[in-house]
């Protein structure tokens, strides 16, 4: 963390950038690739990382037409979801307490040059599901002595289908993805397991529909369970909330874009996750997208790819962003 004071007083502005990298070995054709093996910056936390440097030298540079601070979050584990807590728990918003803090995340949807000001819901809520399903194995090719979990997995899982398209509202939007299942072994062809687990992912925007989710797949798994003679358990477990811009922060950032000399562009929210969600009950805040996709350079691939790679060009666009952002809410909340 680094904190830049102007020369009058004035509220404090926070910069975030996440710096964390993923466990995916690269592929990308860029001339920088990861020197550490089977670890590259596959969301691009890098470019983030470069920017925030970027804009913290620009706004040094001009420390005396500053009427406040700025503070330069560098936080690291947001990919797992603990960054923004553990910044939090040491005082990272106090002394001086930090009045508006503002994000930025590369988005290869967008091109270089634009930065999506959305404002409302801009990325989903998280909540990681494990269901395990108890049957009684015993041989496949005598089915009819054993309880079959496999045959109750698959209605479990085709159950928790209806409930975006049936339960949660067609005005709404919400996600249920069961992502991983293990039963039994894979050299015995012929033998039902005692039990099945699977694990998932459910994204929301609302509260509210986490809620409704959770209570509708708790009743399918054990009831769809029951009905099959086996027992269903379900684990919920929340993870991070929706990050939710503010709408009173919406106009210092568009201002900020205008002044940043980058193209404001619309964008849809993104059912992808995001810890900046950690910091906003606590500060309002503000997530932009800026764009780093350029077909030319092969910065076209999507987040978490081993292809992907940001557009260099774009950093000097979210360093401008960043560092105007700082001014333009200075002047918007000292009036």
């Amino acid at each position: 963390m680094g904190l830049l004071r102007g020369a009058g007083e004035g509220p404090c502005i926070g910069l975030r950038a996440d710096i964390d990298a993923l466990r995916v070995k690269e592929a990308s054709n860029c001339p920088f690739q990861s020197k550490v093996e089977g670890k590259m910056h596959a969301c691009g936390h890098d470019t983030h990382t470069s920017a925030l440097l970027g804009a913290a030298q620009i706004l040094s540079q001009m420390r005396d037409q500053i009427n406040g601070s700025g503070k330069f979050l560098f936080q690291p584990a947001e990919e797992i979801n603990v960054g923004a807590k553990k910044f939090i728990a040491a005082g990272a918003l106090e002394n001086p307490k930090v009045d508006a803090l503002f994000g930025a995340h590369n988005q290869p949807l967008l091109p270089t040059g634009s930065v999506a000001v959305i404002d409302g819901p801009v990325m989903a809520g998280v909540t990681r599901i494990d269901i395990r399903i108890k049957g009684r194995g015993g041989h496949g090719g005598i089915p009819q002595g054993n309880i079959d979990p496999v045959v109750c997995a698959a209605a479990v899982i085709q159950g928790a289908q209806t409930i975006v398209s049936r339960n949660v509202s067609p005005v709404d939007s919400a996600v249920v993805s069961i992502c991983h299942l293990l039963a039994g072994s894979t050299d015995a062809n012929n033998v039902i397991p005692d039990e099945v687990t699977m694990a998932g992912t459910v994204r929301f925007y609302r509260p509210e529909t986490e809620a409704l989710i959770e209570t509708r797949l708790r009743e399918l798994v054990e009831t769809i369970a029951k009905a099959y003679g086996c027992t269903g358990e379900l684990t919920f477990f929340h993870m991070i909330d929706t990050t939710l811009n503010s709408h009173a922060l919406a106009p210092i950032a568009a201002s900020a874009v205008e002044a940043a000399g980058a193209e404001s562009i619309g964008a849809e929210p993104s059912t992808g996750g995001e810890d900046f969600s950690d910091y906003l009950p606590h500060v309002p805040g503000f997530f932009y997208w800026f764009g780093s996709r350029n077909e030319e350079k092969d910065c076209r691939w999507a987040w978490h790819n081993p292809h992907f790679r940001a557009d260099e060009d774009s950093i000097s666009v979210a360093a401008r962003l960043y560092a105007n952002t700082v001014f333009e809410a200075i002047a918007a909340l000292k009036k």
